[in-house]
């Protein structure tokens, strides 16, 4: 009786420790269930359609995640959620869009990692708050208070201390005017995220805790990391007339480019930059089915 008992909890062990691994089948039929409900987050008539959609999707991700194998699935036939990986694969990112009735953008984000002390994966939402901050180049931000937006790059300098991460990203906007946001995100306590760093410098007195390039919605604006160099370059932009100076929905590139170079743990502003040093750069054309402009 003891034997058949012992045999028991050990098979119930067993079972638990493959659930918790999971498989790659059982992860792909989650991807499948993922898949519908991303197609209708993106292409259903009604907003209220949509948000029942994200529900499932976001109920559904989160539970798929939390399966150890999951961290390295592709989940490569969700075209329209984008999946980014940190450089030194600590983390990675799931992140898409929802477009409201009124034409204006939502952003939904989960970050998934390695929690090192716990030893197991971890999930962590980030809510978009962005219409209600009105400072964000100064304001402290974390995981419920998040600047919204489709990241595309992530840049890591390694160093010692704490990781810090410095992440680019996409902002649909109102319509009227698109946004590339460049960010500091790290890990801060338990289960824990910040956003913001006073390091991007304009000159030796003047800081900021993130850079929020606003253009034209009708123009094109490339933020990219170059990371041979260590600098983030992008368009040096200029009001469509002179009397629109100061209404940066109105901005349009010039033809030259600003860059912010890397030193000593600080973003430096260097105006003016020669770009040819990126010769082996391409610009990206904005994905047929994906989600991420750059």
């Amino acid at each position: 009786m003891k034997k058949i008992i012992l045999i028991n909890i050990l098979a119930f062990i067993c079972l638990s420790s493959f659930a918790q691994k999971g498989n790659n089948k059982l992860i792909a039929e989650y991807e499948d269930t993922l898949k519908v409900m991303a197609h209708n987050i993106m292409n259903a008539e009604k907003e209220a359609e949509k948000r029942i959609a994200n529900q499932v999707f976001i109920a559904n991700l989160t539970e798929v995640l939390k399966y150890e194998k999951s961290f390295k699935f592709p989940f490569d036939s969700l075209p329209t959620i984008a999946r980014i990986m940190s450089p030194d694969n600590s983390f990675r990112i799931f992140n898409w869009l929802l477009k409201k009735d009124n034409g204006s953008y939502e952003y939904y984000a989960l970050v998934h990692y390695h929690n090192k002390k716990r030893k197991r994966y971890e999930i962590i939402p980030l809510m978009d708050n962005s219409a209600n901050i009105r400072n964000p180049q100064w304001e402290d931000l974390d995981a419920k208070n998040w600047y919204g937006g489709l990241y595309y790059q992530i840049a890591y300098i390694k160093k010692a201390g704490r990781k810090y991460y410095t992440l680019l990203s996409w902002d649909g906007n109102d319509g009227y005017s698109t946004k590339k946001i460049i960010d500091v995100m790290y890990f801060s306590g338990k289960n824990k995220i910040k956003f913001g760093l006073p390091i991007f410098k304009q000159n030796k007195k003047e800081s900021q805790k993130r850079v929020i390039v606003q253009y034209d919605s009708k123009t094109s604006v490339s933020v990219k990391y170059h990371e041979k160099e260590q600098r983030i370059v992008f368009n040096h932009l200029m009001p469509a007339r002179k009397d629109l100076a100061g209404l940066e929905e109105y901005y349009i590139p010039e033809g030259s480019f600003n860059a912010y170079n890397y030193r000593k743990g600080k973003w430096w502003l260097q105006e003016d930059v020669d770009a040819r040093n990126n010769k082996k750069v391409k610009r990206i054309k904005k994905p047929k089915r994906g989600l991420i402009p750059r």
